[in-house]
């Protein structure tokens, strides 16, 4: 079995937990405590956890993007 947490701090914690938590399967999934995303992975295939790392960094690049801009426009 193969494990990664990820663990981000951000001020925008919940917002983004909340943004990619759609997504979320039995093994791979998102949480927040104590103000801090967690991103956790348990897979037996090395391609599969690879490939769930790289679309959650992706969709967290373009979240931060979006949320940049959000602050921008104060909304």
């Amino acid at each position: 079995m193969l494990f990664a947490r990820v663990k981000i701090e951000s001020d925008d914690a919940e917002l983004i937990h909340m943004s990619l938590k759609p997504d979320d399967m039995d093994w791979c999934y998102t949480y927040v405590k104590d103000g801090i995303l967690f991103i956790e992975v348990k897979t037996e295939k090395i391609g599969a956890m690879i490939n769930a790392l790289e679309d959650y960094f992706i969709n967290l690049k373009a979240l931060q993007n979006v949320i940049n801009v959000l602050k921008e426009l104060k909304l």
